[in-house]
C-alpha cells in the first residue's frame, strides 16, 4: 500500500472508529465513584477517634461539635467507648461515657428502618478483643461471640436502619465493612500506620446506594 496522505487518513478514520466502538463495551455509561484511598502515620491509641487523622475524617463526614453534627445528621455508634462524635452512643460497658449501655444489635434495634443519616462502627478488631470486650463486664464470650457472627449481627440490621445517601464509617484491621452485598459503595479509605510492630488502622467509608 502507498502511504499517501489520503491513504493514512483514512487509516486513521477506520482506527477511531474501531476504537470507539470497543470502547463503548468497556467504558461505563455513567461516571463511577472515584474512591479516595489515603495513607497517614500517627501514634497508636486505644481511643481511636482521638487519632489525629481520624479525628479529622470525622470532623468532615460528622462533625466536631453538637452543632456541626446536627447539620450532618443523625450519626449512631453502638460500639462508642469514648470520644464518639454521634449523637446516639452506646457501649455495653456501663462505665464509658455513653447515652445508653445495650448489647449492639439491642441498640441497633431500636432505630427504625431509614431513619439514620450515619453510623460508626468501631467493635473490638479480634476474637481476643471480642474476649476482653466482654471480661470487662463480667461475662464469658461465646463461641458465637468470637465468630464472624459477632460482626454480621450488627452490620445486618444497622444496613437496613441507614437512609439511602448515608455512610457508614468502620474500623478496623481490614476494608470488609458493610460490602455491596448490603447496597455500600466504598468512597473513601483511610490507611492509618502506627510503625513499629503495630497493625495499622483501616477506616472505611462507605455510602448506601439501595
Amino acid at each position: 500500500m502507498n502511504f499517501t496522505k489520503k491513504n493514512m487518513k483514512n487509516i486513521l478514520n477506520k482506527n477511531v472508529d474501531v476504537a470507539a466502538h470497543i470502547l463503548s463495551f468497556i467504558t461505563p455509561t455513567k461516571q463511577e465513584n472515584r474512591m479516595k484511598i489515603e495513607r497517614k502515620w500517627a501514634m497508636p491509641s486505644m481511643h481511636t477517634f482521638t487519632i489525629k487523622p481520624i479525628k479529622e475524617l470525622l470532623e468532615r463526614y460528622v462533625g466536631s461539635d453538637t452543632l456541626i453534627s446536627k447539620m450532618n445528621g443523625r450519626w449512631i455508634d453502638p460500639f462508642a467507648g469514648e470520644n464518639s462524635p454521634a449523637q446516639e452512643t452506646n457501649d455495653h460497658n456501663p462505665e464509658k461515657p455513653t447515652k445508653y449501655h445495650l448489647e449492639a444489635i439491642d441498640f441497633v434495634n431500636t432505630f427504625q428502618d431509614e431513619s439514620i443519616d450515619g453510623a460508626l462502627f468501631d467493635p473490638p478488631y479480634s476474637c481476643r478483643q471480642v474476649s476482653e470486650h466482654y471480661k470487662v463486664i463480667g461475662k464469658k464470650a461465646t463461641q458465637l461471640d468470637t465468630s464472624t457472627n459477632f460482626y454480621t449481627r450488627v452490620l445486618n440490621p444497622l444496613a437496613n436502619k441507614i437512609k439511602v445517601g448515608g455512610y457508614c464509617i468502620s474500623f478496623g484491621w481490614n476494608t470488609n465493612a458493610m460490602g455491596k452485598n448490603r447496597g455500600f459503595e466504598i468512597v473513601e479509605i483511610l490507611i492509618v500506620a502506627h510503625g513499629g510492630h503495630h497493625n495499622d488502622t483501616l477506616v472505611t467509608v462507605e455510602r448506601k446506594e439501595v
